[in-house]
């Protein structure tokens, strides 16, 4: 057990010096990951692996993450952001009593 963990680590930092220098393709058949639309445990160390190497891209491809807009927060001000509910639809109402 320990061997094969041992194996399975070194061909994922093998494949992250390969990713490093731009041959994906090798990197990711040297780690032996496979693009899916599931990822398994060894898919999602490879993709950290190929995301700190600066291959951001190919990391989102292996994860199955689609590259999303980015909405720039409203600034915080107010009741309901400083008790942590910015961004929540609260309507007011005054009631007789």
């Amino acid at each position: 057990m320990l061997g094969m963990l041992r194996k399975t680590l070194e061909d994922t930092f093998s494949a992250q010096a390969y990713a490093e220098v731009g041959e994906n393709e090798t990197a990711m058949r040297m780690a032996g990951v496979e693009e899916r639309k599931v990822a398994s445990v060894s898919d999602c160390f490879a993709a950290v692996a190929f995301a700190e190497a600066g291959s951001h891209e190919l990391a989102r491809e292996m994860m199955g993450v689609a590259p999303r807009r980015l909405v720039p927060t409203r600034p915080v001000c107010g009741f309901l952001e400083s008790v942590g509910l910015g961004g929540v639809s609260v309507a007011y109402g005054l009631a007789e009593a």
